[in-house]
């Protein structure tokens, strides 16, 4: 057997006229090679937790399903409360336990993003940058946002002027069918809008609704597991990638197109900065531009354009959505509808709205709130953080530069966290005789931590005032024989997947 490979070999180096010295040299490198990386693979896999295999190069990338936040759900099941795969070119550690999730949170070297955006040839916005960078970015922006109203009243007294006009356009469609997804989605990117750019947009701007339509687009169409993030230095990969991802030209086209309206908008900000009065976010981060022009700094047009188009999308696509939710829990659970509006009679009235202070005194209304949260976990999966350095989280190792997912969905399902944690409960939310609510530290719909969602005050307040309002002034129902669904799709949101036309039928109240 030896004999005939050394006679094949003979003829092959012969053939191709090759020095046997350098093919020998060659296989004595190649074998080295491989060698070493077998042996930082056996090393590296000893130091992760325990999970399911993958295949060579892009590990188990080909195997994850379409709705991945139960699959990791699952896999936990299998291979424990934190376990990792194979992502790629990147380990992945999923992490599924709250108690371990909350010390993630508090881990400085779990912070980072991966090293390239979720849509590839685009700059890092603030929800993708890491380090220094993001930490100043941060820090500038909540500054701004708090100047400007985050928090303040007169932020919700404006938030109260748009929702006045959102309830008079139900009221408008009186006797019809609406669709709510869509006009709830125009009012809600109106508080954003006013954030960002200082002005709302009529409900038939035709810039406005092209705004939503951009952004809608391309949360629609972005994958939580796209390919571009696992595969950046497998240049090899980026083609094929591109080609399993059929919307990806539509995603690329509709994030410029965004960015592009940003772009307007800033345009009209630079041409009235006369002042230094900041009214928006963009009016703050070019006063920032200004005064580290001379310097090489993160604060420039392109970082501009993706924070605020960034900002502007989380900001009303999510809020949008769980008032989705809300809604298709109102009509399917109305008794619940009518304990909100009883407690609207005892604490508001119908003849002035409400204010964000009233929650104090509407504890089922709150409990209302955060199961909606709970049960619809909009984002069940986070945005992706990475290692910094080797460390550890409830004594399992997370080597530098792997990929952490938080599975919020498995906590907010656990049934050791919750009763019957798949059944729509407001009470699980409230005190045992009913009187105050009480949030649950493992309601986590909003991440936590360094990194938890700048907008999460903002949220709760939209959310409240919307809901109250609308069950202040209507019956919300669905036709008889309306088939009512909760099921969802996923991408990077989970969302109502076939939405049901309401009734608003406006009360008359004493």
């Amino acid at each position: 057997m030896h004999q005939a490979t050394d006679i094949f070999l003979k003829m092959f180096l012969d053939h191709f006229n090759v020095n046997p010295t350098l093919f020998d040299i060659f296989c004595t490198c190649t074998t080295v090679w491989l060698i070493k990386h077998l042996f930082n693979f056996i090393n590296r896999l000893q130091k992760l937790p325990p999970g399911p295999w993958g295949l060579p190069i892009v590990g188990y990338l080909p195997f994850i399903k379409k709705d991945a936040y139960i699959q990791m759900t699952e896999l936990g099941k299998k291979y424990g409360p934190v376990f990792s795969f194979k992502g790629g070119q990147f380990d992945v550690v999923v992490i599924n336990d709250g108690k371990a999730i909350e010390e993630a949170f508090k881990n400085d070297h779990l912070l980072a993003r991966p090293n390239t955006t979720f849509i590839p040839g685009q700059d890092h916005s603030i929800f993708e940058m890491s380090g220094e960078t993001w930490r100043q970015q941060r820090r500038v922006a909540l500054t701004i946002l708090r100047n400007i109203g985050l928090g303040k009243s007169t932020l919700e007294e404006k938030i109260k002027e748009e929702i006045g006009l959102f309830i008079d356009s139900l009221k408008s469609a009186q006797g019809k069918l609406v669709d709510f997804s869509e006009v709830n989605g125009l009012s809600v990117a109106n508080n954003i809008s006013i954030l960002m750019f200082g002005h709302r947009f009529e409900y038939n701007d035709p810039f406005g609704i092209e705004l939503r339509h951009n952004m809608k687009q391309v949360s629609d169409n972005v994958d939580y597991f796209t390919k571009f993030i696992f595969t950046t230095s497998l240049s090899f990969l980026i083609p094929l990638a591109a080609h399993f991802s059929s919307d990806h030209e539509k995603v690329t086209s509709n994030q410029k197109d965004l960015e592009d309206k940003v772009t307007i908008e800033v345009a009209k900000h630079r041409e009235k900065q006369t002042t230094h009065e900041i009214e928006d976010y963009i009016d703050g981060f070019l006063q920032e531009m200004d005064k580290q022009k001379d310097s090489n700094t993160s604060f420039n047009i392109n970082t501009l354009r993706r924070n605020a188009a960034d900002f502007y999308a989380a900001g009303s696509d999510t809020t949008t959505h769980v008032l989705n939710f809300m809604m298709l829990y109102l009509v399917t659970y109305p008794e619940h509808q009518q304990k909100i509006r009883d407690e609207i009679k005892q604490t508001i009235g119908f003849d002035r709205q409400p204010d964000y202070a009233d929650r104090a005194s509407m504890p089922f209304t709150m409990a209302f709130i955060y199961e909606s949260l709970r049960m619809s976990t909009l984002v069940p999966l986070n945005v992706l953080r990475r290692a910094t350095q080797d460390t550890k989280v409830m004594n399992y190792s997370i080597p530098k530069d792997t990929l952490v997912i938080l599975n919020f969905w498995a906590v907010h399902r656990d049934p050791k966290l919750w009763n019957d944690p798949h059944s729509f409960k407001p009470e699980r939310f409230l005190s045992e005789d009913e009187t105050t609510v009480v949030k649950s530290p493992y309601l986590m719909p909003f991440s936590g931590g360094k990194r938890i969602c700048p907008g999460a005050t903002l949220a709760l307040i939209e959310l409240f005032l919307y809901l109250v309002s609308i069950v202040q002034n209507f019956q919300v129902s669905v036709p008889k024989r309306t088939k009512i669904s909760d099921e969802s799709k996923y991408l990077f949101l989970r969302t109502v997947k076939n939405p049901v036309k309401l009734n608003f039928h406006t009360l008359n109240e004493n």
